[in-house]
């Protein structure tokens, strides 16, 4: 029985995880658009960069690069 709960636990956090930080995911498999989304952000003397979702995509930027 143990088995079987540590295959079902193991299963579930990887569900989560996977679900938790979908958009750091999605701008591994289109680095294209996390650029565009930097130069949007870093545009007009970076009046953008200080909203929440230009904070992720450069926090995110400076993870995968």
């Amino acid at each position: 029985m143990k088995p079987l709960a540590f295959i079902i636990g193991s299963l579930l956090i990887l569900a989560l995880s996977g679900c938790a930080d979908s958009t750091t995911a999605y701008y591994h498999k289109h680095p294209h658009r996390l650029m565009r989304e930097i130069v949007t952000c870093e545009n007009n003397g970076g009046a953008l960069a200080n909203t929440p979702r230009c904070r992720k995509a450069l926090a995110i930027n400076a993870q995968l690069f």
